[in-house]
C-alpha cells in the first residue's frame, strides 16, 4: 500500500502539503492540489480515516461531481456550483469541483475510499443511478441535485417540475395560446422525463395541443428545431423551451426566417439560468431556474448529514418565479381560431 511520503515524492511536494491537499485544512495552489490528486490516483493511496480523526485532521472538503462536455462545464452548471460553493464556505467547508464526462464509478470509488472528502454532491441524476447505489453501500454522505426515480429518504434538491410548467402554461393560456410546441432533450436523466411529462399534463388540463420538438444541448439544434416548427407546425403560436442552449439557437432561427418574437410567435423558457437570459434579444420570458439557491440548499443538506444534525427538510423542490420579459405576447387576432 502506498504511503503519504510516496505520494509527496511523486507529486514533488512535502508530506504536509499532501495532507493539506486532502484535508482542505489550508489553502494551497490549485495546480499543486491537482498534482497531489493525480499522484493519489496513480498510487491508489488510501489515507486512514480513523488516524486522520485522531489527529484532528477530519476533512472538511465536499466533492461536487459536475458534468462536463467537449467545451468544459456548462454555464447552467456554474450557477449550481457557485451556490454550493458559497454555502460550503459559509459553514467552513471547501468545495472541490470534479468535472466528469460520465462520473465514472472509479472516480466515485477514489473519493469514497481515500478520505479526501467528507461527502459528495451529485449532479445529472439518472432515474436508475449506480453512483447513488454505490455511495449508499459505502455509507458515504451525499446529496443530489436532481433525484432518482424512487429516492425514498435520500437527500436531494430538485426542480418542482409540475409547479414550474403550470406557471408557464397558465400564463400562455391567459394570452390566448391554444396550440404550442416544446423543446426538450431526450437524455437518460430525470429532468427531461419529468419536465416533458409535467408539461404535457399541464397543457392537457388547459385543453392545449403540445407538439414535441426534440433537441440536443446545442444552439444549432435549436435553430434546426425552429426550421422543423416552421415547416410542420405553422399554426403553433407559442413555444415552451425546456433546454437552455437550444433556446438561444431557436431565437436565431426565428430571426433568420423573419419571424418576429413575440409578435408572430411567443417563447417562454423554463430551464434557462440567469446568465443566459442576458444573451438573448428580446430578453426571455422565463420561469426562472433557481440554480444558485438549489446549489446552496444541496450543500447545507449535505453538511447537516456530515455533522449529524437533524434535518427533516432533506428533500427540497424549487419551482422558480414567472418573470415576464420580451418574448411573450397575446395571440394575434388572425390567429385566435388556432
Amino acid at each position: 500500500m502506498a504511503t503519504r511520503a510516496e505520494v509527496a515524492k511523486l507529486a514533488g511536494v512535502s508530506a504536509s502539503t499532501v495532507s493539506y491537499a486532502l484535508s482542505g485544512d489550508r489553502s494551497i495552489k490549485e495546480e499543486t492540489r491537482k498534482r497531489v490528486l493525480k499522484a493519489v490516483a496513480q498510487l491508489n493511496y488510501r489515507p486512514h480515516f480513523a488516524a486522520g480523526a485522531l489527529a484532528g485532521g477530519k476533512s472538511k472538503t465536499l466533492a461536487l461531481l459536475s458534468p462536463s462536455g467537449e467545451f468544459g462545464i456548462a454555464l447552467i452548471a456554474l450557477e449550481y456550483i457557485n451556490g454550493a460553493s458559497a454555502a460550503a464556505r459559509d459553514r467552513g467547508y471547501h468545495l472541490v469541483i470534479w468535472p466528469s464526462q460520465e462520473s465514472e464509478m472509479s472516480e466515485i470509488q477514489t473519493f469514497a475510499e481515500s478520505g479526501m472528502i467528507s461527502g459528495v454532491i451529485l449532479m445529472e441524476i439518472k432515474f436508475k443511478d449506480d453512483r447513488v447505489d454505490y455511495l449508499k453501500k459505502a455509507k458515504v454522505p451525499f446529496a443530489m441535485i436532481g433525484r432518482t426515480e424512487n429516492p425514498g429518504k435520500d437527500s436531494y434538491v430538485d426542480r418542482d417540475f409540475i409547479a414550474a410548467t403550470q406557471l408557464g402554461i397558465d400564463y400562455l393560456h391567459t394570452l390566448g395560446h391554444k396550440k404550442i410546441a416544446f423543446l426538450t432533450t431526450d437524455r437518460a436523466i430525470g429532468v427531461d422525463t419529468r419536465f416533458s411529462s409535467a408539461l404535457l399534463e399541464a397543457a392537457k388540463k388547459k385543453k392545449m395541443t403540445a407538439n414535441k420538438l426534440q433537441v440536443v444541448n446545442e444552439a444549432s439544434s435549436g435553430r434546426d428545431a425552429f426550421i422543423e416548427l416552421h415547416k410542420k407546425y405553422s399554426d403553433v403560436t407559442a413555444v415552451v423551451s425546456l433546454n437552455d442552449i437550444a433556446t438561444l439557437g431557436f431565437i436565431s432561427g426565428a430571426n433568420e426566417y423573419g419571424v418576429n418574437i413575440p409578435k408572430d410567435l411567443s417563447l417562454i423558457a423554463l430551464d434557462t439560468p440567469k446568465n443566459h437570459i442576458e444573451m438573448s434579444w428580446p430578453p426571455l420570458t422565463t420561469v426562472n431556474l433557481p440554480a444558485y439557491e438549489m446549489g446552496r440548499a444541496a450543500s447545507n443538506i449535505l453538511i447537516d448529514q456530515i455533522e449529524g444534525k437533524e434535518n427533516k427538510q432533506n428533500q427540497e423542490l424549487h419551482a422558480g418565479d414567472l418573470v415576464i420579459r420580451g418574448t411573450t405576447a397575446k395571440v394575434r387576432p388572425q390567429a385566435k381560431g388556432n
